[in-house]
Formats: C-alpha cells, sequence, structure tokens
C-alpha cells in the first residue's frame, strides 16, 4: 500500500527540469495575490510571449521594478506621529478597480523575500506589492 501523506512531499520536491526526487530539491508552493482585473489579461499576453509562468513574470516584475519600488517607498508620506504612532502610507495603486486572482507557484522560500519586501517597501500585503509591480514592468514591456 502506498503512503499518500508521502505523496505529496515527493511531488512538492521533485527538482526543477530533471524529474528525479531529493531532499534537497527546492519545495514549490501554491499561493494567490490578488490583483485589479486590467492585469490579468496583461499577465497573460506575458506568459503567452515568454512562455514563463505567472510566479516567474512576478518574480522578474519585482526584480526589474525594486528601483522604482523602492523609490515610490522613499516618496511615500507619513502619517501621524505627534498624537499617533508616525507610519508611512502605502504607495498608491497605479489603478482603483475591483481585484482578481492570480495564481503563482514560487519556491518556499520566494515567499520568504515577499514577505520581507513587503515590508521593508511599506506596500501592506503581498497582493499590493504584486499590483505594483505587474504594473510597472507590465508597462515597460508593452
Amino acid at each position: 500500500m502506498v503512503d499518500t501523506a508521502d505523496l505529496d512531499t515527493v511531488l512538492a520536491r521533485r527538482s526543477v527540469g530533471s524529474g528525479t526526487v531529493a531532499d534537497d530539491a527546492p519545495v514549490i508552493k501554491p499561493s494567490v495575490v490578488h490583483v485589479p482585473s486590467s492585469l490579468l489579461s496583461l499577465v497573460a499576453a506575458e506568459r503567452q510571449r515568454s512562455g514563463r509562468s505567472n510566479g516567474q513574470i512576478l518574480i522578474d516584475a519585482i526584480e526589474a521594478g525594486h528601483e522604482h519600488l523602492t523609490q515610490l517607498h522613499n516618496q511615500s508620506s507619513s502619517i501621524g506621529g505627534r498624537l499617533f504612532t508616525a507610519r508611512t502610507a502605502k504607495p498608491q495603486l497605479p489603478v482603483a478597480e475591483p481585484l482578481s486572482p492570480l495564481n503563482v507557484r514560487l519556491y518556499e522560500q520566494d515567499y520568504e523575500v515577499l514577505d520581507r519586501l513587503v515590508t521593508e517597501l511599506g506596500a501592506g500585503s503581498r497582493s499590493r506589492l504584486a499590483t505594483l509591480a505587474l504594473a510597472h514592468y507590465l508597462d515597460s514591456t508593452t
């Protein structure tokens, strides 16, 4: 009888490109970020054009736009400071519209980097960081 509890572990640890299983292989985990609906078609077009996954596009968008994201954070105004604890205002989203889920699959350690960037850049959430990065990236690639 096959132990199905280990099946998920085996599938999650499958080495990228080699088809073999290794204990030290990166673990790929699915997640969802919510982005403006208009970005979904742009992500789909980039996926079609480049052959990359949503997660790969997101990582490239964040890496390519890191300087832009840092500038957005540095230009953010501060709220409070006298009566209330000072805090940085979150960067303004480029598009104000309903959000739609965008499925991504990233290495487990990539989520740690995302969460660190959310904090460092004052984005507030992975979804907001993804929206800011993708909007800037897809605008510059189209």
